[in-house]
């Protein structure tokens, strides 16, 4: 995205920042305690040369994958699954938010020398090669999937109808690009219309759903 069209972007949800008007105290604290939280936490110096070494590959702005990992450190998942890997760094920012999280990255059948070079630095994660919807499937079987990213991936609406059946009450999903196509967007608004998801929030880069119906189902704008 051009540098004028994210200032237009910015400036037409600048008053969906910081939390002003949310009254949720769940949707505040993660609008002010997650999203907007700027503390040098442990890993980044250790993330930034995993991002060196992935420049000139498919990744996030460094400020999406952060939020990658504060997600992870707030909820602790126990198994995060990632559709889609990129150049691998979501993943390893994802994995890094906890330690002790089993973290698996579906890149399809084609992954770069570079890709499993950064995987392979991050611990606790691990790349898992196929026909990509095979490898879904197999995955979601094997066992409660806590945090769904959907990356870099044309398939985000088949990834969605095969997770579905799979999700529980405290299961997060973050979707990426929700605003990338009109068809995408259109998408993401049945996912927020949809009696079966709970509060979600959407931070233009990106969307967040969660399914806990112990709280009133809200939809949020975030000027991310």
């Amino acid at each position: 995205m051009n540098f004028l069209r994210r200032i237009y972007i910015w400036c037409r949800r600048f008053r969906h920042r910081r939390g002003y008007g949310v009254h949720s105290p769940f949707a505040f604290g993660l609008i002010t305690d997650v999203i907007y939280e700027r503390r040098p936490y442990y890993a980044y110096q250790e993330l930034e040369a995993l991002r060196r070494a992935a420049k000139g590959y498919l990744t996030y702005p460094e400020r999406v994958d952060k939020l990658l990992f504060r997600l992870v450190n707030r909820f602790s998942p126990q198994r995060i699954v990632e559709v889609g890997t990129g150049a691998g760094l979501s993943l390893c920012y994802l994995a890094a938010g906890r330690r002790g999280a089993q973290c698996i990255s579906l890149p399809g059948e084609d992954t770069s020398m570079v890709v499993e070079e950064v995987v392979d630095q991050c611990q606790n994660a691990t790349l898992v090669k196929g026909p990509l919807m095979d490898t879904l499937r197999e995955e979601l079987s094997a066992g409660k999937v806590d945090f769904l990213h959907i990356a870099h991936t044309q398939n985000f609406s088949q990834v969605w109808e095969n997770f579905f059946p799979y999700k529980a009450e405290k299961t997060i999903v973050v979707i990426e690009g929700i605003h990338d196509t009109n068809s995408k967007s259109a998408w993401w608004k049945e996912i927020v219309a949809d009696e079966r998801t709970g509060i979600t929030f959407d931070l233009y880069d990106l969307g967040i759903v969660f399914f806990d119906h112990t709280m009133n189902k809200q939809h949020y704008i975030v000027n991310f």
